[in-house]
């Protein structure tokens, strides 16, 4: 079995060390840079206790010619569409795209160049940060990987196959019959306390500890429950419990969302596929959501500014919800 990881950022090589290390081929794209970075050395999973190192990857900057029965697009959430089109061509007959973005939009994004049938959505919970050309560090557990079909509840013999790969390579993945409601799940964690947290130029250990700030996030996890439910999630009041407790215990009191890191650094974030896609689904639906459009408003001067900065990123999604 063929697999391309489209991108070479800490979940793109933490994947592609991990299936390689089960025995899968795996071809990851990515820039020339990386590319030329491959030539010394194999992947690096480092964690408190020691470096593994997988030689096996294949890095390439160019498709062409090259085909695969799965494609897992690890790309930030507004490079999707273009990953898609130049997956398209390179995928088997029958073969699947898996996204793993935070948002609830990646899926329809892809199946924009690929059959909607071949398209799974995916949500990866993992923390991994890219540390060098080809190394990341791992902190905590292996990743958690929930995939699944909008288009068919049950999974088709492809499916299962990845799910098995998956589990070979170590991941805890698992099919769901609802990936609908597994993205704007993670949405209602993911864009809440990582939205709250920019605001607050703080961390969780900051925002959960100052009730008022809690609160706040709170508030914004309902705003998205509400905007998912109405747009054909199933999310109740477990749901909000169980995500409220990862927010309060389940991390380590110094940890920031990706969305903050980003934007505090000046570099493009996820701000559009986050809080602005909350404001943007319930903008159509006629739902209020507070939280998220003070986010986003107080939020995207820093985005656009990110943005005009790097002249290989482009405006991307950012406009007005």
């Amino acid at each position: 079995m063929g697999v391309l990881v489209y991108g070479a950022g800490g979940v793109g090589l933490y994947l592609a060390a991990r299936l390689a290390s089960a025995g899968e081929p795996v071809t990851v794209k990515g820039r020339p840079a990386t590319v030329r970075a491959a030539a010394g050395g194999g992947v690096e999973i480092r964690n408190e206790n020691n470096t593994e190192v997988v030689s096996n990857v294949e890095f390439v900057d160019d498709l062409a010619g090259r085909r695969f029965d799965f494609a897992i697009v690890a790309t930030k959430s507004w490079q999707v569409e273009e990953a898609a089109a130049e997956i398209a061509p390179a995928l088997e007959p029958g073969g699947r795209v898996l996204t793993t973005q935070n948002g609830v939009d990646a899926p329809a994004r892809a199946a924009a160049h690929v059959p909607s049938d071949a398209v799974y959505g995916g949500t990866v919970v993992v923390i991994v940060r890219r540390v060098a050309p080809l190394a990341v560090r791992l902190v905590g557990s292996e990743a958690r990987v929930v995939l699944g079909s909008l288009r068919h509840s049950e999974p088709d013999a492809a499916g299962f196959r990845l799910v098995e790969v998956l589990r070979r390579a170590g991941v805890d993945a698992r099919w769901t019959e609802d990936v609908r409601t597994a993205l704007w799940r993670k949405l209602a964690l993911i864009a809440s306390y990582g939205g709250v947290g920019a605001l607050a130029d703080a961390p969780v250990g900051r925002t959960r500890s100052v009730r008022p700030t809690r609160d706040l996030v709170e508030r914004a996890m309902r705003e998205v429950i509400a905007v998912g439910n109405r747009s054909g999630a199933r999310l109740g009041e477990d749901d909000l419990a169980e995500i409220l407790d990862v927010y309060e215990h389940g991390f380590a009191p110094e940890t920031t969302a990706s969305l903050q890191r980003d934007l505090r650094a000046g570099r493009p974030s996820e701000l559009a596929d986050q809080s602005g896609a909350v404001v943007r689904h319930a903008t159509a639906l006629g739902i209020p959501v507070p939280v998220h459009e003070l986010i986003w408003a107080t939020q995207l001067p820093r985005e656009l500014a990110a943005r005009e900065e790097r002249s290989d990123v482009g405006p991307g999604p950012v406009v007005e919800p």
